[in-house]
């Protein structure tokens, strides 16, 4: 009897283990993807799609850009006065998905970092108790310096978020520009050295360490697989390295025996991220009701009977700038066919806001909240991306991703 509610014990903290760390959209599981992906020309964990992802950067061994900014208490730091350190220098922002994604990872690196003298700074857009919320939650110690229109003409001046260069002891550029969360954690993971195995299986680093006693993959049973949505988990993970990772967030620490019981669950379930697409044609467009630049609720609710074509931007967007006329002039074009145009955006009402007089939107911009909750729902984090709903409600053609496709759907009658 005390061994089944015993049982029963570690079940209910399991899953009450499973749902903070699913609500928190896995925060705490980061892709720990391939170093060779730096060299694959792979986009998987960048923001924006688009034509600046292939600009080259500052070239190697040139001096970076100067600047002086303040940190989040109001002290102003300056480039010249790191010297001494090679610096990895992040554009930055905790409302992107991306860099929320890849915050802890690079929390966790900041001790081997420090081994290696190198000092991850954070040029952080937005004010400063949001970043200090961000950094607090995440666990990041590294300074963050808030950028707020204030850094002109310099490197990240045209980037999106998350974007790194690595500045060598002199202020010069050490390494190429790494850009989006997947090469920004690679380049981080490079700097940071060798790390314990990630999925934490005595199997695996016996194995490396050529353990004669180690078994053979074949008289290893396969583990049972969770299938996730894959803004939820952007890679493969044991169920007890998912315990260790919350324990360890958690502040308790390991006890003996833990890594034998943590391989043990490990070799019983894994977890892998699905999806992350977009809604395909056919899927019925799931509702949602956000605040416009004046404040006002608007739902998908009100359009049905029109056609309308959802457009997911960010303010930092460079491709969803390039977009922003093409839109306005679909708009006034074709303002009696039928066709509305809905942009839903990322980030402050005062960044939207001046964004849609820039480019005279006279078109409806919402606000999401900085979970992401309708990109989510449509399972789409890119930008710019687009879906085109049919008057029934229903998606009528697959996610347009990306500059040219976003056009392409607008010329072919889109709007």
């Amino acid at each position: 009897m005390i061994t089944i509610v015993f049982l029963l014990l570690i079940l209910a903290s399991l899953w009450v283990g499973f749902y903070q760390l699913f609500k928190q959209q896995g925060r705490i599981l980061i892709r720990l993807d391939e170093l060779e992906s730096r060299s694959s020309g792979g986009h998987h964990g960048s923001e924006h799609s688009g034509g600046q992802a292939d600009a080259p950067g500052l070239p190697i061994q040139s001096e970076f850009p100067a600047f002086s900014l303040p940190d989040l208490k109001g002290n102003v730091v300056s480039l010249q006065d790191l010297r001494g350190r090679r610096v990895l220098l992040v554009n930055w922002n905790f409302e992107c998905g991306f860099c929320d994604s890849i915050a802890p990872q690079l929390a966790s690196l900041e001790p081997s970092f420090q081994q290696r003298n190198v000092q991850l700074l954070l040029l952080a857009h937005g004010e400063s108790a949001p970043n200090q919320e961000g950094a607090t939650e995440h666990g990041l110690k590294c300074p963050i310096l808030l950028v707020n229109g204030r850094e002109e003409g310099g490197a990240f001046e045209t980037e999106g978020t998350p974007v790194a260069y690595l500045v060598d002891e002199e202020g010069r550029v050490a390494a190429p520009v790494a850009r989006g969360a997947d090469r920004v954690l690679a380049l981080a993971l490079e700097i940071a050295g060798p790390q314990p195995p990630a999925l934490g299986s005595e199997e695996v680093a016996a194995a490396r360490n050529g353990d004669a006693d180690a078994p053979h993959s074949a008289e290893t049973p396969q583990p049972h697989r969770l299938r996730l949505p894959r803004f939820l988990l952007k890679y493969e993970i044991g169920l007890g390295d998912v315990i260790k990772r919350l324990t360890s967030a958690m502040g308790i620490k390991p006890c003996v025996g833990c890594e034998r019981r943590a391989a043990t669950l490990n070799r019983w379930l894994v977890l892998s991220g699905v999806g992350g697409k977009g809604l395909p044609a056919g899927t019925s467009a799931p509702d949602f009701q956000l605040p416009d630049l004046q404040g006002h609720t608007v739902s998908l609710q009100e359009y049905r009977g029109r056609r309308v074509l959802l457009f997911f931007s960010d303010p930092q967007c460079g491709p969803c700038d390039e977009l922003a006329p093409h839109l306005v002039r679909a708009y006034r074009e074709r303002a009696n066919d039928g066709v509305s145009i809905v942009v839903v955006g990322r980030g402050s009402v005062e960044e939207n806001r001046r964004k849609a007089q820039q480019h005279g939107m006279e078109f409806p911009v919402l606000l999401q909240d900085r979970k992401w909750r309708v990109s989510k729902a449509y399972d789409i984090l890119a930008t710019p991306a687009a879906f085109l709903i049919g008057e029934n409600g229903l998606i009528a053609s697959n996610p347009a991703v990306g500059k040219d496709a976003i056009l392409a759907l607008v010329r072919n009658g889109g709007a």
